[in-house]
């Protein structure tokens, strides 16, 4: 049963990755051009998530496999304990990606990011204030200079606009 399960979600995601492409192949380029064009990062995740859902199903096919003994064999060990492993928790996660999504414009990428990184961490299971909240904060404002100064990719500020565009830190 299980490897049905597996070679279900990996032909779902396969079919999710060729639907990304195709779906990607009607975005239309803007009136200025670049090398990469609009399109690139959805093919290439798009043909990643299909390349990686028919490799693993190739793999619960028995494609390419010797044996099952030997293929068994090298599926892992059992899980350890306390590492943070459960359906709940990575539905969870899930949530959690999905709502930081939905609040990265109105709260902005200064706001939501940390909120939604401290939280994964929680849930993760990470404690302690440098895991929850140095680590979130910093890695914010790593990636907002990283992409907004130095890639001058234009990241949500939400509530922050205001105040940036009075200090002259962006240009609206």
């Amino acid at each position: 049963m299980e490897r049905r399960v597996d070679l279900i979600v990996a032909l779902a995601m396969a079919l999710v990755g060729l639907g990304m492409i195709w779906a990607a192949s009607g975005i239309k380029s803007g009136m200025m051009r670049d090398p990469i064009g609009p399109r690139a990062a959805f093919y290439i995740c798009g043909g990643m998530l299909a390349a990686g859902g028919l490799w693993v199903a190739a793999g619960n096919l028995g494609i390419g496999r010797k044996t099952r003994a030997e293929s068994d064999a090298n599926e892992g060990v059992a899980d350890e304990a306390g590492i943070p492993a459960s359906a709940p928790r990575a539905f969870a996660l899930m949530a959690g990606a999905a709502a930081f999504s939905v609040a990265l414009k109105p709260a902005g990428f200064l706001i939501a990011t940390p909120l939604f990184m401290a939280f994964a961490l929680v849930l993760l299971g990470k404690r302690g204030l440098a895991g929850v909240v140095v680590v979130p904060v910093a890695f914010t404002i790593v990636t907002y200079l990283v992409f907004s100064s130095a890639l001058g990719v234009r990241l949500p500020l939400g509530p922050l606009t205001d105040m940036f565009r009075a200090l002259g830190w962006v240009a609206l």
